[in-house]
């Protein structure tokens, strides 16, 4: 019977630590922008977020998911492409840094 309960404990354990996502600090300041805001940035790579459909607050949990790719690899700056529900997609951007290209100029 003991032994039942860690097993339990152990299982609920796993179910909130993964259930809990919260944005980090870095992808809080990733800058929702468009068009017009990037022209003069530098584009990086797309960056996707899942959540799970049963997540009440799928569409945030997504763009957090995505918004930590972003801060990982340096972006300042985000796109959506597919802005809703259990998938987003997302350009992400640098805009403070010079653009390589025209450094070899």
């Amino acid at each position: 019977m003991k032994r039942l309960s860690a097993a339990i404990w152990i299982v609920a354990l796993c179910a909130v630590a993964c259930g809990a996502k919260s944005v980090g600090p870095s992808a809080v300041r990733i800058h929702d922008g468009d068009e017009a805001e990037l022209k003069d940035c530098t584009f990086l790579q797309k960056v996707e977020g899942t959540a799970s459909a049963s997540d009440s607050q799928a569409e945030i949990h997504a763009k957090h998911d995505a918004k930590a790719q972003a801060a990982a690899i340096g972006a300042t700056d985000i796109k959506w492409i597919v802005p809703c529900c259990t998938y987003v997609e997302a350009d992400a951007y640098r805009c403070d840094a010079p653009d390589l290209a025209r450094l070899d100029d």
